[in-house]
C-alpha cells in the first residue's frame, strides 16, 4: 500500500541530495531521520485507517465508540509481530491469515527495520540507515499494511 504523502517525502528529499550533491553528508543523515519519522507516523495512520474501517461493520454503536477510542491510544510504532498480536484478538483466523503472507518475507523484515530504525533514531541511539536502504525498505514494507488490510477484510465474519 503506497502512500502519497510517503512518495512525495521520498521524492522531494531525494530530488534534494541531487541537486545539492548531499549524498553521504549529514544532511543525507538528516533528511533519512526525518522519512523514518514520517514513515512510522503515516503507518501508524494508515493501520488506524484500516482498523477503523473494520470498526464501521459493528452495529453496536456503544461497542463501536469504545473500539475506535481505543485505537487511538494503542498503535505506536508497532513492528509486524505487535500487528498479529493485534488480529489475533479479533481471532486466531485474522492472526493465521496475516502470519501466511508476512511471516519470513522480505516485506515484513523491511516493514521491522523501519520501525526498529525509527525506534533507534526517536531515543538518542541514531541510525546508520542511508537515505537508499531507508527507500528500499519502504518499497517492500508498505507491503505489510496490505496484508494486515487483507487479514482484515478476509477473515472477516458476519
Amino acid at each position: 500500500m503506497k502512500l502519497l504523502k510517503i512518495d512525495t517525502a521520498i521524492r522531494t528529499c531525494n530530488e534534494h541530495l541531487s541537486q545539492t550533491n548531499s549524498r553521504q553528508t549529514e544532511i543525507e543523515s538528516f533528511l533519512t531521520q526525518y522519512l523514518l519519522v514520517l514513515m512510522c507516523a503515516t503507518f501508524e495512520e494508515e493501520i488506524e485507517s484500516i482498523l477503523l474501517k473494520r470498526a464501521d461493520k459493528i452495529h453496536d454503536l456503544h461497542i463501536k465508540s469504545f473500539f475506535k477510542n481505543c485505537i487511538d491510544k494503542t498503535f505506536r510504532s508497532i513492528k509486524s509481530s505487535e500487528l498479529s498480536g493485534i488480529l489475533g484478538k479479533f481471532g486466531a483466523d485474522y492472526k493465521e491469515t496475516f502470519q501466511k503472507k508476512a511471516n519470513g518475507t522480505v516485506e515484513e523484515t523491511s516493514y521491522n527495520s523501519i520501525v526498529v530504525n525509527r525506534h533507534d533514531t526517536a531515543h538518542s541511539k541514531g541510525s546508520p540507515i542511508t537515505f537508499n536502504e531507508l527507500v528500499q525498505y519502504y518499497e517492500k514494507g508498505h507491503i505489510i499494511l496490505d496484508y494486515l488490510n487483507e487479514a482484515l477484510e478476509n477473515s472477516a465474519r458476519p
